[in-house]
């Protein structure tokens, strides 16, 4: 992991950090004044904001620095991501009101005549109000951090490619992505991934990436079950940003752990198959993106017939239009990497996924002529340990002629 560069994004964090607790914790006093409350209903957040930002400091670099990725660590942004996020949500409603009084104050001081829009009242029945109101962001994070993050789901997609032979027609692939084991409270939740991936009874099972956050011994507890995965075919993997993120020794240490857990792990080369008397190519590249250029597609390809179909397993989706589609013969492309953003909100009907503001393609199934991209949503979280309206998924891919 390039330290400088770590430090300088934490840095950046903590100082987002700081900003948000500040701007709240200065209306949050205010509000306590106005009502005469005893202090303690503002000491007691404002200790909790600087205790919570030194365990968040020392939990960074101690993973950073010593490698401890403990129960204790995911506790402790478990409890950040708790008190933090809601914030994102309540700092937009304070902004608004605090601009809207300034512009009545403002009004009030070049107008001759004497203002009163709101009386003191009914101010404070309107402040008591939004208060309440910016309670429902702790319950939303909550919901996403005790149930969504750990809801593993199925989902099932038929894809159509034109020039499948008919005897693939109907082969079974299961995708798994962005394991980031290490972002696991205990070994329990990737045993019900384990366990829902073998009763689906793959055919051909792929992993799209970042088995792990930056250290090889992530796998330690659940490596059992990695290597109880099953697929009648064979198991294939390729490698994501995060398997990048250590030192060159425990890159290596990563790379054989995943080999002698069962997994085919292809770094820039392909394997081809043949299952009922018909040729499928499976194609991995190494990571591509994220400041990393290891992925190699010509090396990747270089043995690959363009006649036959061709699955290309490739962590981030950014390649696609990039570097893949109508420049390599990948009939269908496999890749995780988004999260699906891990937060996304609907009201109503209408669906608001942040993430796709960033990714042209952030999750399911994209096509463009013969080319066709799927994004999984993937098992692991990276940063805060919550999900919020994103459920981790498992694929199931049925291939079509």
């Amino acid at each position: 992991m390039d330290t400088t560069r770590f430090i300088i994004f934490f840095s950046i964090l903590t100082a987002i950090f700081i900003a948000l607790e500040v701007y709240t914790l200065f209306n949050w006093h205010k509000f306590v004044n106005k009502q005469n409350l005893q202090k303690k209903w503002y000491k007691v957040p404002k200790y909790i904001s600087i205790l919570l930002l030194a365990a968040s400091t020392f939990s960074m670099f101690s993973s950073l620095f010593m490698g401890v990725n403990n129960k204790l660590r995911y506790i402790t942004m478990f409890l950040i991501a708790l008190w933090i996020l809601p914030k994102i949500a309540i700092v937009p409603i304070l902004l608004i009101k605090d601009i809207s009084r300034t512009f009545l104050a403002l009004v009030r001081k070049l107008s001759s005549k004497r203002i009163d829009v709101v009386d003191d009242k009914r101010r404070k029945i309107i402040e008591t109000s939004a208060w309440t109101l910016a309670s429902i962001p702790f319950f939303i994070v909550s919901k996403g951090l005790f149930s969504t993050t750990n809801d593993f789901t199925v989902r099932n997609a038929e894809i159509y490619l034109p020039d499948l032979p008919k005897n693939l027609d109907g082969l079974k692939i299961v995708q798994l992505s962005d394991l980031h084991l290490g972002s696991f409270y205990d070994y329990t939740s990737f045993q019900e991934v384990k366990r829902l991936t073998n009763n689906l009874k793959p055919d051909i099972l792929v992993i799209t990436g970042d088995f792990v956050n930056s250290k090889p011994s992530e796998l330690k507890a659940n490596y059992s079950d990695l290597q109880s995965l099953r697929a009648d075919i064979g198991i294939f993997s390729c490698l994501g940003n995060h398997d990048h993120y250590m030192k060159d020794y425990e890159h290596k240490t990563l790379l054989k752990a995943i080999n002698d857990a069962g997994s085919n792990l292809l770094i820039n080369r392909s394997e081809r198959l043949i299952i009922n008397n018909s040729p499928l190519n499976i194609v991995g590249i190494d990571n591509l993106g994220m400041r990393q250029g290891f992925g190699d597609l010509n090396k990747a390809f270089e043995n690959v017939n363009e006649e036959e179909i061709s699955v290309l397993l490739c962590h981030d989706p950014t390649n696609w239009d990039l570097n893949i589609r109508n420049k390599y013969p990948a009939d269908l492309t496999l890749s995780g990497h988004t999260h699906g953003g891990q937060v996304a909100w609907e009201f109503n009907g209408y669906e608001f996924k942040p993430a796709k503001f960033i990714y042209r393609q952030s999750e399911g199934l994209y096509k463009n002529g013969n080319n066709q991209l799927y994004v999984n949503r993937g098992i692991g979280t990276v940063g805060p340990p919550l999900r919020i309206g994103v459920k981790p998924e498992i694929t199931e891919i049925i291939l079509k002629a």
